[in-house]
C-alpha cells in the first residue's frame, strides 16, 4: 500500500522534517556540503556499466523517429539551426493553438529557465515553493535577486496560499514547478489556474513543465490555456524527459508575445541543428509518447514494491522519480548503492534522510530494488 505523509509525521520524521522544509529565503538555495557534494561525479560517472537513477532521464529514448532524422541530416550539421528553430515554433504554436511569436525555443529548458531568473528575478525577488527545482532562484540570486522560498504544505504540496501571502512589491516572478521536483507531486489544476488568475496580472507567473507528459492528462494540467486567456504566465517545456532526449539540449517556452520578446533579448545560446531536426520529428510522436509513459510507470511500480515491502515512506509521483524517506541519513543508502554500481540523489538539502531516484528501465529497476532490499534487511 502507499503510505501517507500526515502532518503528525512530518513534525516527528527523524529530529522533524519539517525544520527541513522550513528553510526559507536564500538559505535554502545554498549548496551544503553534504552527502552529494563528497562524491566526485567525474570519477564515478566513468565507472564500466554504472545504472544511472540520479538525473532523471529516459532512458527509452530518443524516439525511433528522432533517431531516423538526425542519421538522415548528419552530413548537413556542418550547418547552424536557424531555419529549424522557426519551423518548430511554428509547430508547436500550430499544436498548441497559439503563435509563433508565443513560442521560444531554447537549449533545453534549462536556458529558459536562466534567462528568465535573469529578466525577471535579477535585481528583484523570487517567490517559491521548497524544496523545489532551483536553476530559476539560483540564477536569479547569481544576478542580484532574492528568494522567497516557501515550504511545503503538509502533504508535502506546493503551497499556493502561503506563496500568494509572501508576494510583495519586489516580486519580480513567481515560479512553480509542477510536477514538483524533487517530490514528483502535482497541482490541482483549478487551484493553480485560480493562483494564475488572481496573481499574474500583478506579478508573472513561471510554470515549469519539465515533467508534465508524465501526469495522467498533460493537456488538462498544463497551464497553456492561461496563455490563450492573456494571463502573464510562462510555460516551460522540454525534450529532456519524457521524449528521452537530454543529451539532445532542445527545450521551449511558451507565453505573451510581449514576454517572451523579452526573454529572446537575453538569449544565452543556440539549440543545435541535430537536436533540432530531432525535436521535429518526435513532437507529435504519440505513440513513442504512450510506450514512454507506459514504461516509466511500470518502472515506479517497482520501486513502490520495494519501498513497500521495507515499509518505507515516500511520496506519490506524476513525475519519472521517487523522493523516499530511507530512515536513517541518506549516504549511507547512496553508499551502498554505489557499491552495487547504482548512483542515487541523496537529496541533503531536503532532508539528510531522504532520497530522490530517478526511474530507469526495468531491469536497471529489478538492480536497484535488490540492492534496496539487501540495505534495509541488514540495517
Amino acid at each position: 500500500m502507499t503510505l501517507s505523509i500526515s502532518r503528525r509525521e512530518i513534525m516527528g520524521c527523524s529530529g522533524g522534517l519539517a525544520m527541513g522544509l522550513a528553510i526559507g529565503g536564500l538559505a535554502g538555495y545554498q549548496h551544503t556540503k553534504g552527502a552529494a557534494e563528497s562524491i566526485r561525479f567525474d570519477d564515478v560517472l566513468t565507472k564500466p556499466e554504472l545504472v544511472r537513477l540520479i538525473f532523471n532521464e529516459n532512458p527509452y529514448g530518443p524516439p525511433e523517429s528522432a533517431k531516423q532524422a538526425i542519421s538522415s541530416a548528419i552530413n548537413a550539421s556542418w550547418m547552424y539551426g536557424y531555419k529549424e528553430v522557426r519551423l518548430l515554433r511554428e509547430m508547436i504554436a500550430n499544436h498548441e493553438g497559439l503563435r509563433p511569436d508565443n513560442v521560444i525555443v531554447t537549449e533545453g529548458s534549462g536556458e529558459l529557465l536562466k534567462i528568465a531568473g535573469l529578466v525577471l528575478g535579477g535585481g528583484k525577488e523570487v517567490v517559491c515553493g521548497y524544496p523545489t527545482f532551483t536553476m530559476l532562484p539560483d540564477y536569479a540570486v547569481r544576478n542580484g535577486g532574492t528568494v522567497e522560498a516557501v515550504r511545503l504544505n503538509s502533504d508535502m504540496g506546493i503551497d499556493l496560499s502561503a506563496m500568494e501571502e509572501r508576494i510583495s512589491d519586489l516580486t519580480g516572478v513567481v515560479y512553480v514547478c509542477n510536477p514538483n521536483n524533487p517530490t514528483g507531486n502535482s497541482l490541482n489544476s483549478d487551484d493553480l489556474r485560480g493562483f494564475i488568475d488572481f496573481i499574474s496580472p500583478h506579478v508573472p507567473v513561471f510554470v515549469d513543465e519539465a515533467y508534465i507528459d508524465f501526469t495522467e492528462n498533460p493537456r488538462l494540467s498544463s497551464m497553456v490555456d492561461q496563455i490563450k486567456s492573456g494571463m502573464n504566465v510562462i510555460v516551460s517545456r522540454t525534450f529532456s524527459k519524457a521524449y528521452g532526449m537530454a543529451g539532445l539540449r532542445i527545450g521551449y517556452g511558451l507565453g505573451r508575445a510581449d514576454v517572451i520578446n523579452r526573454l529572446e533579448q537575453r538569449r544565452i545560446s543556440n539549440p543545435n541543428r541535430l537536436g533540432l531536426i530531432a525535436a521535429l520529428a518526435s513532437y507529435e510522436d504519440q505513440k513513442f509518447l504512450s510506450y514512454s509513459r507506459k514504461m516509466v510507470r511500470a518502472g515506479i511500480d517497482v520501486a513502490y514494491g520495494v519501498l513497500n515491502d521495507m515499509g518505507l515512506r515516500y511520496i506519490p509521483t506524476q513525475g519519472n522519480f521517487i523522493l523516499f524517506d530511507s530512515g536513517r541519513p541518506s549516504v549511507k543508502f547512496h553508499r551502498h548503492m554505489l557499491k552495487h554500481n547504482i548512483l542515487v540523489a541523496p537529496k541533503t538539502d531536503f532532508h539528510e534522510n531522504w532520497v530522490r531516484v530517478s526511474i530507469g528501465r526495468l531491469e536497471e529497476m529489478d538492480i536497484f530494488a535488490e540492492a534496496a532490499r539487501q540495505y534495509f534487511l541488514k540495517t
